[in-house]
Order: structure tokens, then sequence, then C-alpha cells
């Protein structure tokens, strides 16, 4: 199969049938055994395509004048897309290769179908967002983000708060490793990525986050240990948590770990359990912490709303399930599956798993409930209503010294330093 043929596959696997991108592309691109430069323009057609499906859809409806089968469809999806966005991609190869892949599953009727609408639509200029009147449904388009989502983010953060957040999610996300500090330093790690040929500059944001190009994963020194891939925003979670030696402490919600393995390399003498509500999610914590040389822990299967957790921790890491609005460059899939009426269940699972977490924390103990969404609900509303319902818990407000911060808690914007959207807050068991 050509590229465009697998990116019409792994396109239609996650729009149609509700597969997950990073899942289906990294099965796909392992199976194929492409080269470097085929696994980059796949990637960019799957992925691009996603993030700009409501653009897409706004451009070439009027050119679409009889009734097509998904996937063709689909097909118009990811060749708009190359026609649109990817400039090293000259038209007529998109087109061509498109009326092929048409000819191939439809037929000659199929094939010329799509090629007269390709055709059409490369000699007009693209139409205006002007004539879209209302402010919301017109950023929907321009972003393609649902309008749900545009209207919330317009009504917490104004008009010109939701389009800096939409257009910041709407960019190439960047790299970040996260150092493993049980083994090696930064400064040491920097220079060893250097000696392989990988870009890598030290993060302002925070200490142990270096900023990466190139392919990672490749990297021995990522086979032995020294670093892990996280973005930078989740790493502020340990400084929030700010874990002291010999500090027992819980990931409730770990896989696939990074947070508690985060807080495990900074913990001498002490003991992180990982938990997750997935049983098969289990060995994947426990072989990322084989692979950082980390020992003292113990992960193990648990429902964090209910669950009987064998002892009482000094610190407690809740990184809830959530809406995951605030990741939606690396899952871009995420903004056509999340739904409005998702959110009333998203904050009662929330504040079901605070409410039984906070039963192990010991007096005086720290809790760190985060996100990586941007929804007031899930955040702030679920923050005040924990808080309210439960008299032995507080606010606790922690710094981060990046963002100029100090405070209870803290919601993360992508356009602020080109993170990941988060939100971290911290709370405190009073003593009995």
């Amino acid at each position: 199969m050509t590229v465009r043929e697998l990116a019409l596959d792994a396109y239609t696997r996650v729009m149609d049938e509700g597969g997950y991108s990073n899942i289906i592309l990294n099965d796909m691109i392992g199976r194929e055994g492409l080269p470097a430069n085929d696994r980059g323009l796949l990637t960019e057609i799957v992925y691009g395509t996603i993030s700009r499906r409501l653009t897409i859809h706004f451009h070439i409806r009027p050119f679409i004048r009889t009734k097509l089968k998904r996937w063709q469809r689909n097909l118009l999806d990811i060749t708009v897309y190359q026609i649109i966005w990817l400039e090293r991609v000259p038209n007529y190869a998109a087109i061509n290769e498109a009326v092929d892949i048409a000819k191939k599953r439809g037929g000659p009727q199929a094939a010329n179908a799509i090629n007269a609408i390709l055709r059409s639509f490369e000699r007009k200029p693209l139409q205006s967002y002007d004539g879209i009147r209302s402010s919301t449904a017109r950023l929907s388009i321009e972003a393609s983000i649902p309008e749900w989502i545009i209207s919330h983010w317009k009504t917490h953060h104004g008009m010109d708060g939701a389009r800096e957040i939409a257009m910041a999610l709407g960019s190439r996300p960047k790299m970040y490793i996260r150092t493993n500090t049980a083994r090696i330093s930064r400064a040491a790690l920097v220079e060893k990525l250097h000696e392989e040929g990988l870009g890598a500059v030290p993060s302002e944001i925070q200490a142990d986050a270096i900023e990466v190009g190139g392919e990672v994963l490749q990297s021995k020194f990522y086979k032995e240990g020294l670093f892990s891939i996280q973005d930078v925003s989740s790493m502020l979670v340990n400084d929030a948590l700010a874990p002291e030696d010999g500090d027992v402490i819980l990931d409730a919600c770990s896989a696939p770990g990074g947070k508690g393995l985060h807080a495990l390399e900074k913990v001498r003498d002490g003991h992180v359990d990982l938990s997750d509500i997935h049983d098969h999610k289990i060995p994947l914590i426990e072989a990322q912490a084989e692979r950082l040389g980390l020992a003292n822990y113990e992960a193990f299967q648990g429902d964090a709303t209910q669950k009987d957790y064998p002892r009482q921790y000094d610190r407690i890491i809740v990184d809830a399930p959530c809406s995951g609005l605030g990741v939606i460059r690396r899952k871009p899939e995420i903004r056509y599956e999340r739904k409005a009426e998702d959110i009333d269940s998203l904050v009662a699972l929330q504040l079901a798993i605070l409410s039984n977490i906070k039963n192990y924390l010991k007096p005086g103990g720290i809790l760190v409930y985060s996100t990586c969404t941007i929804h007031q609900m899930e955040n702030e509303n679920v923050a005040y209503t924990f808080m309210k319902e439960n008299e032995d818990i507080e606010f606790d407000p922690f710094t981060l010294e990046a963002f100029d911060f100090e405070g209870p808690y803290r919601q993360i914007l992508p356009q602020e330093a080109g993170t990941d959207g988060f939100f971290i807050a911290r709370f405190r068991k009073k003593e009995k």
C-alpha cells in the first residue's frame, strides 16, 4: 500500500471505527517498516486531517453535489488537507494519487467523481470565514473545534481568550522528555543526547524537562532508562506534589505511570504505589519502572472510587479521568468524541475518586488533583466542591516559578508557554 492508502485506512479507522490515532499509527508504522520520510508524511496526513476535519468539510462541501460513500468522503478529506496545508506536496501529486486510490476501490465511476470534485476545488480560491455570522461558529470552523467547546472557553476566557486557546491547540506540539534524576543530571543527559545528534534544550518551565527533536525513542539512552517521554505541563504535578525523602506516595489513576514514577525518581528510601482501574495496564507501568531502574514501588489494579488501599500515604496524586481538551494537539480525535453531556458524568467520577482517596491520606498529608483539560466544571468547580464536601480538606498553596504563580490551583493554558492545557490543585488534610 502507498503512504496515502495507509493514511486513508488509518483516518477511516479513527473517525469511523473509534480507533486511537496514536495506537493505529504506531502499529501501522511498525508493521509496514516505512522509511523515515514516509513515516513523517503518513503521520502528518493523518494527524493533520483529523485536526482540520471541520475546516476541510467547510471548504469542500460546496463542491460535492452527488451522494458519496464514506470512504470517498474520507479520501477527499485527506487530499484536501494536502492541497491546503502541505506545501511540499504538489497538488497534482495529491490529486492523481487520490484518483488512483478511488479507481482501485470503486472503479472508473468513483475515480471520475473524485477527480471532478478535486479539480473544481483546486481551481477556486478558498471561501472566506467572514460569511459565518456567529463568532463562536466562525472560530469553530476556523480552528476545527466543536462549537460547544468554543462556547465554554468563550464564557470563561472571553472571545479573545478562546481564540488564543484554540489557535495554540492547533499548533504543532513540542516534544519533551523527563530526566531520570535518580540516575543522571539534566545537564549530563543533554550532553549525551547531543552526542547522538539529537536536538536537546533544557526547559525553563520545569527543572527535569528537556525539549527535544528527532526520534528520541530510538535513542540508546531511552532504552537505558535515562529519560521518559512526558509533556512538561504534566511534570509540573511533581512540582506541586513536592515529594520528600522517605515519603510513602500513591498515584491513584496511574497508567502509564509517568507522574508516580517521576515522584519515585525523587524519593530516596521512599515508596510509591501505582494503581489503575485497568488491569491490563499494570504490566505497562511495571515495564516503565524496570526500564528506569526503579525499585521501592508496587503496581496493582484498583478502582479509585472504591478501592481499599493497603496503607496511609504522605502524598497522593489523583490525575483524574477527564475530557482531555488540553491535549487535543496530541490526540486530535478527542475533540469530536467528547460531547457536552459527558461533562456531568466525568465530574461525578472525579469527585467520587477524590472522596474515596482522601480516606487514605495521612493527617497533614498532601493531595494533588490534576487533569489534562480546560474545562471549568472539571477543574475549579471540582476542587471547590471537593473541599466544601469534606471539612477535613483544605487548599494548600504551591508555587510554579516559571509562571510566577503561588496559589492553591492553577489552570495552565497552551498559549502561555506552548505546553498542553493542564490543571493542578493542591490540598492538605487537616491535622486531627
